[in-house]
């Protein structure tokens, strides 16, 4: 085979599945949510031990992930395709500030990359001091039936797992 037909070969391939995938992002989608932290999110939950017991009652930055997360989530289910999940890939957060528990969090998201099933958005957390966090969330758009009959299936079978008995709640 030529290095030519390879690459046509390629080619072809990529766009066969760019086809598949319809987009399920829009680029400049912008959603904006208000949450007030509560015992829930402070750093003392989130382990266990002198490595968690031992700071000050803030909000851990996995919850604040967990917020940016779920803005951009919620936003990517307006155009999700039916059968179709967002999984997140990349998580950059600046974690800038400290977040007193009881505080009220504006958490901001705006898609600033769209294209097939892989979508980049831009986030911002703020209180009403400062801005407390801000990054970059990565997801990509997944058929779940799929996803999980050819990724999930031969881990969960390693692991000894039924279908039946993945040890996780579904909604």
């Amino acid at each position: 085979m030529t290095t030519s037909s390879v690459r046509r070969r390629l080619f072809t391939i990529t766009l066969r599945r760019a086809q598949q995938t319809p987009p399920v992002a829009q680029l400049g989608t912008l959603r904006e949510a208000i949450y007030r932290t509560g015992p829930q999110d402070c750093v003392q939950t989130a382990g266990s031990g002198p490595a968690w017991s031992n700071k000050p009652p803030v909000v851990a930055s996995c919850a604040v992930i967990r917020l940016c997360e779920e803005i951009c989530m919620v936003a990517l289910l307006d155009t999700m395709p039916e059968g179709y999940c967002s999984l997140g890939t990349r998580q950059h957060l600046g974690h800038l500030g400290p977040i007193a528990i009881g505080a009220e969090v504006t958490i901001t998201a705006r898609c600033v990359r769209a294209r097939g099933k892989f979508s980049s958005w831009q986030v911002t957390v703020r209180d009403s001091h400062e801005t407390v966090g801000e990054g970059r969330m990565d997801f990509v758009a997944v058929h779940r039936p799929r996803y999980e009959a050819q990724r999930l299936a031969p881990k969960h079978a390693a692991l000894g797992h039924t279908s039946s008995a993945i040890p996780c709640p579904t909604s």
